[in-house]
């Protein structure tokens, strides 16, 4: 005759108390990037910007020649800083919402911002969340501290929200480049 088999109880245990300590903004955005990195080559991704120290905003070999590296710009060559934050204000934050893409405004800001700002697009564009409305830049604010540097201070309507926006922005290069953004 056949032998009868028995299953073994089924034993329930606690769960442990410990819980795992909250992620910082840096940790969230590598999950983000390694959830990201299977699907990149169906889309055809390709990495955003080398990422820089943020000191160094262009690497130059010592053996270059001075005239050939990055040339700091006097204020009186720039273009008016106040309308010129005002246009790539709306720009910025329309690439960290989905709706522009991250290279029309690359060439104006530092490699290491640049990057975060192309997360930023990623992640909007994965939700699918699209705006009602543009940003509505209120006010911006203008302070020069030494000759080609702007910090400035622009108040915007954004997602329903007024919010507020810090830049700093240096000459470089005939052109107004941001090198620190902070949004509020």
């Amino acid at each position: 005759m056949g032998q009868t088999a028995y299953a073994t109880p089924l034993q329930i245990r606690q769960a442990s108390a410990w819980q795992p300590s909250a992620l910082d903004d840096d940790a969230v955005d590598l999950l983000y990037a390694d959830a990201a990195a299977p699907r990149r080559a169906d889309h055809g991704y390709v990495q955003a910007a080398i990422d820089l120290h943020p000191v160094d905003l262009h690497p130059v070999p010592d053996d270059t020649d001075p005239l050939f590296a990055p040339q700091a710009t006097p204020r009186r060559q720039l273009p008016e800083p106040q309308e010129w934050l005002r246009q790539l204000s709306s720009a910025i934050l329309e690439c960290m919402s989905g709706v522009r893409p991250t290279n029309q405004v690359a060439r104006w800001m530092t490699p290491r911002l640049h990057d975060r700002i192309c997360r930023l697009n990623v992640i909007a564009r994965r939700r699918g969340v699209t705006p009602v409305r543009c940003a509505v830049i209120r006010r911006v604010h203008i302070c020069e501290p030494d000759d080609g540097i702007v910090e400035a201070s622009v108040v915007v309507q954004y997602e329903g929200r007024i919010r507020a926006m810090a830049v700093r922005m240096i000459g470089m290069d005939g052109r107004w480049m941001v090198t620190a953004l902070e949004l509020g």
